[in-house]
């Protein structure tokens, strides 16, 4: 009861405003546009950089692609992310909440970044998104039955292929950068971005908030512009947006975002080395009756995270 009251007196008193909050649709096409103006940006400083080492940057990453390639799109995918999600992210936020509230940075309140979770909260965090894999995996099977028009499925094709010349790790500096740009990164960035500014303008107009969550974990899923695992990527964003709802704190579902795609990495890394015989690139088939278990699982440590969280 003690760790309860504790969080309800530091996470569930409202910040009084001083300042009236921006219109939604003004936050969101801001955010869009600096996402597209930032990724610019990233972009071109790749293109500087490699025209200054003589990088040629015609080549297109594949399973095969040697170490130079490899290294090239790391530094591409590196920047773009950076400028795109978490510079792009950040200045949404500092344009909109800066001042916003009766604190000097209105943004921390905004984006509830003022308290590191305990580890029983992390911890939480992150067994959901464990016993949830089962289930997000069987999606893509569900994912696979639907027809697909010729375009989404070749340029699914060229994403996998690309993501696996990415995750190609001969070295422990290869699978360092990798849990950075594939882990990290993301883990930050597109939290900042689609917890932080979709989902919480999105509950700002629409009253039910998992109609929220629901709608800002599709816009996450079609941002990735992977149709063939539209419904799995959901499933994670609407996972991520209900931790951040429910735990009213940036940092729970950043930690369960970070373990989801750092355990990919980790686990290509141990495949490549012969440590397991899991291929996490191929299609996982999952029995409906794992997926079963996983649902009910899941709503058990949802619950657990409810009732932490309960007034």
């Amino acid at each position: 009861m003690q760790e309860n009251e504790q969080i309800d007196q530091h996470d569930f008193l409202p910040t009084t405003p001083v300042l009236p909050e921006p219109r939604v649709r003004l936050v969101l096409l801001a955010q869009i546009s600096l996402m597209v103006f930032c990724s610019g940006i990233g972009v071109m400083l790749y293109y500087m950089i490699c025209t200054i080492a003589g990088w040629d940057t015609s080549a297109a990453l594949s399973a095969d692609s040697p170490l130079m390639v490899r290294w090239q799109v790391r530094l591409q995918l590196g920047l773009t992310h950076l400028f795109g999600f978490l510079v792009a992210g950040a200045v949404t936020v500092r344009i909109f909440y800066q001042g916003i509230t009766q604190t000097q940075t209105g943004w921390p309140d905004y984006l509830q970044t003022r308290r590191w979770p305990q580890a029983t909260e992390l911890l939480l965090g992150i067994l959901l998104m464990a016993v949830s894999l089962p289930l997000v995996l069987y999606t893509l099977t569900i994912n696979q039955q639907f027809p697909l028009p010729e375009i989404f499925k070749s340029a699914g094709e060229q994403a996998d292929e690309a993501l696996k010349g990415l995750l190609h790790m001969d070295s422990w500096a290869e699978f360092v950068v990798n849990v950075v740009l594939v882990a990290l990164l993301p883990a930050l960035g597109e939290e900042l971005v689609f917890r932080g500014v979709v989902q919480q303008q999105l509950m700002r107009r629409i009253a039910n908030p998992w109609v929220a969550i629901l709608v800002s974990a599709a816009i996450f899923s079609a941002a990735h512009f992977q149709f063939d695992g539209f419904l799995p990527r959901m499933m994670l964003g609407f996972l991520l947006g209900w931790l951040y709802w429910r735990t009213k704190n940036f940092w729970v579902p950043v930690a369960g975002h970070f373990f989801n795609n750092g355990l990919q990495v980790a686990g290509q890394y141990l495949y490549g080395k012969e440590l397991t015989s899991i291929d996490l690139e191929k299609d996982v088939q999952v029995p409906w009756e794992f997926a079963a278990i996983s649902v009910f699982l899941t709503w058990v440590v949802m619950r657990l995270i409810g009732q932490l969280y309960k007034k």
